[in-house]
């Protein structure tokens, strides 16, 4: 059998033909909204890369409704490396969601950005009316490497009303090593010594800080 010419016009069948692709993501930010979750996840990288004015905010955006795993990640790996004060207060809304793993993901976001960028967007947070979102702040800053984390955790311990805040910080202290704020454990077991969990966690921040 002879091979048969195409006709003019004819379109292969099967995946979309790759310029379409291109097509697509030609627009990066309008491929943001794309039916295709692979074309959004291409979207997003592709912003992280070489983000274009209003960047941020359609990532932001698109990260509000986005039900696909791997799309999400790549918003907050996009966010994460445009690393601006803009795309790091467009990350704390969604502290306050239900949704444990978007809370963790914006968490570690912010925590892959410079910690000059990060820390600047987690402090107000620290005086929050809703202790929940003071602690993903004290968890947000015990994860920088900024020379002022152990005396902002040591803030917490000896001002903050909410105990569970206070073993926030003991947490983030310990995580973090920083025994130079050794005395403000002190300081929280003597404003809560009835609270067995305090106890419990002071003594053993304590230890790893005096090598058992």
């Amino acid at each position: 059998m002879g091979l048969v010419k195409k006709k003019a016009g004819a379109t292969p069948s099967g995946p979309a033909a790759p310029d379409a692709q291109v097509d697509r993501m030609a627009d990066p930010l309008a491929a943001l909204e794309d039916a295709d979750a692979s074309v959004r996840r291409d979207a997003a990288h592709g912003l992280g890369h070489a983000a274009p004015p209003g960047a941020v905010a359609a990532l932001a955006r698109r990260l509000e409704t986005e039900g696909d795993a791997g799309v999400r990640e790549a918003i907050l790996t996009a966010l994460a490396r445009i690393a601006t004060g803009e795309a790091a207060a467009a990350l704390l809304p969604f502290l306050d969601r239900e949704d444990a793993a978007l809370r963790n993901g914006v968490l570690e976001s912010l925590q892959q950005m410079p910690a000059e960028v990060a820390a600047p967007a987690l402090l107000p947070l620290l005086g929050h009316a809703d202790p929940d979102l003071r602690i993903f702040a004290v968890q947000g800053l015990g994860g920088l490497a900024h020379p002022g984390r152990a005396d902002w955790l040591a803030a917490v311990m000896e001002r903050d009303a909410d105990v569970n805040v206070g073993l926030a910080a003991v947490e983030a202290l310990a995580e973090a090593g920083s025994p130079e704020a050794l005395s403000s454990l002190e300081t929280l077991a003597r404003r809560f010594p009835d609270d067995p969990f305090v106890a419990f966690a002071v003594d053993a921040a304590r230890s790893s800080f005096r090598g058992g």
